[in-house]
């Protein structure tokens, strides 16, 4: 009788040498997956983890509203949380995703911290010509893209970002905390043909 396949009449020694040769193979299949990282979803959370902190981003958006007095007369919001008031309305095209845009922003916390200001950047042409994305590739959160859709050339916008599409539990750079809510101002400066 055999115990496995591959294991021909052969010497107990050579068995015993392919059996080994088995289970190493074996073991080292079983070594490929990926390892279980705790820290996987720290900085990327999953969307259930972006679902569950959506209601307590809403929460903390709506109490700073009634702590500061923030009129909300013409606040708007999005399915996904993010809240805006248009503070000038532009007379542009309209931004589409794959554009490219050129901005002026500031950006701040609820606490009043501003951590961003493109008008202050240490990059002159960004200064002068404003800051570029392309909208829905550029390397920004998920939040400004979403808000720059909504834009048109000319707007001048206020937006409140939520943490999950912001910086998430990571936050950045010491300056942003875990699952901090944004507030940035948006110039849309005009969309680069």
């Amino acid at each position: 009788m055999r115990l496995l396949p591959f294991i021909t009449n052969s010497s107990p020694k050579s068995i015993l040498v392919k059996v080994f040769f088995f289970f190493m193979v074996a073991a080292s299949f079983s070594a490929c997956k990926e390892p279980q990282n705790p820290y996987r979803n720290r900085c990327y959370p999953t969307l259930e983890e972006k679902l569950a902190q959506k209601p307590k981003d809403i929460d903390v958006i709506k109490k700073h509203f009634r702590e500061k007095g923030v009129d909300t007369t013409n606040m708007q919001s999005t399915s996904s949380g993010l809240h805006y008031v248009i503070l000038d309305n532009g007379t542009g095209d309209q931004v589409k995703k794959g554009d490219r845009v050129l901005v002026h922003y500031f950006g701040k916390t609820l606490d009043g911290y501003e951590f961003d200001n493109s008008r202050q950047s240490r990059d002159p042409q960004i200064v002068n010509s404003g800051f570029s994305v392309q909208v829905g590739v550029s390397q920004v959160i998920e939040g400004w893209h979403e808000a720059l859709e909504l834009m048109k050339v000319g707007d001048d916008i206020r937006f409140y970002i939520p943490s999950y599409l912001a910086y998430g539990p990571c936050g950045s750079a010491g300056a942003i905390g875990s699952n901090e809510v944004l507030i940035f101002e948006i110039q849309l400066l005009r969309i680069v043909k």
